[in-house]
């Protein structure tokens, strides 16, 4: 029975997390302004600049827009889903309840990534409503659900975040300079071929470069991107998601020892 009960306790902290996030979202959604305003500019730019350069520059400018949206959200949220337990003292008290803290901001981080496709969704709204359509799409069931997978990828990298701030007191400062370093590194706004040479091994490290190339292959005919192509997105897409989830858990569970041993992580 140790087992089960187990697995039941994590789905419960994370489910409940979740919840509460959920709440604290609606009694104050201002993150959902700095992720959304810029993205809509952004893409709107876009679109209006280059709305002549072929049928598929929609999906281009929606992709860019929209990611640029989800991740700033997901970059930020995972930032506070460990700060705000630093901040209230509820870090160490959480570290050693019985359920791994892992789970407890699994569930603010899907929660983030959420709120991130609302955003999305709004700037989705706002540059088909400029363009008078919405944009064409070979196969709008795989489309769909390569998405979907871009976002699993963006929680993958979430969770790394949120073990790692456990470690620094300069979660803000590396926000503020990731998060455009991200926008460009990973292809949200446009593909990586087109970095320079050097830039290219630096995004393969970050799921959502592949899962974003292996999109823009499905989604847009006659996209050139990595020379290996689209099934070989695929496999490092996985595997680099499945590489992040297990470096998130290992970090977690470094921290949770350290807390069990000295009581506090007052060093940090």
């Amino acid at each position: 029975m140790a087992l089960p009960t187990t697995h039941v306790s994590r789905a419960r902290s994370t489910s409940a997390s979740f919840r509460l996030s959920i709440l604290q979202f609606l009694a104050d959604p201002q993150w959902l302004i700095p992720s959304m305003i810029a993205p809509i500019i952004f893409g709107l730019v876009s679109f209006e600049l280059f709305r002549s350069a072929g049928p598929y520059y929609l999906t281009y400018a929606i992709l860019g827009a929209g990611m640029m949206s989800m991740w700033g959200q997901t970059l930020y949220g995972s930032g506070w889903a460990t700060g705000q337990d630093r901040t209230w003292g509820t870090l160490e008290p959480t570290i050693q309840s019985p359920t791994p803290y892992l789970y407890v901001v699994l569930g603010r981080v899907l929660w983030n990534v959420v709120s991130g496709l609302i955003g999305g969704g709004i700037v989705y709204l706002v540059v088909v409503a400029v363009a008078g359509g919405p944009p064409s799409l070979p196969n709008p069931v795989g489309f769909v659900l390569l998405f979907l997978f871009v976002m699993v990828s963006l929680a993958a990298v979430g969770v790394v975040f949120a073990a790692f701030y456990v470690y620094t007191r300069y979660a803000g400062f590396i926000q503020n300079i990731g998060e455009f370093a991200f926008y460009v590194g990973t292809g949200c706004m446009f593909p990586v071929v087109l970095l320079p040479f050097w830039a290219g091994p630096i995004a393969l490290i970050f799921p959502p470069t592949w899962a974003l190339d292996a999109l823009r292959y499905n989604s847009i005919p006659g996209y050139t991107g990595f020379s290996w192509g689209y099934s070989w997105d695929l496999v490092g897409a996985v595997a680099t998601t499945a590489a992040y989830a297990a470096v998130a858990g290992s970090i977690f569970h470094r921290v949770e020892r350290h807390v069990l041993e000295e009581g506090s992580l007052d060093e940090y």
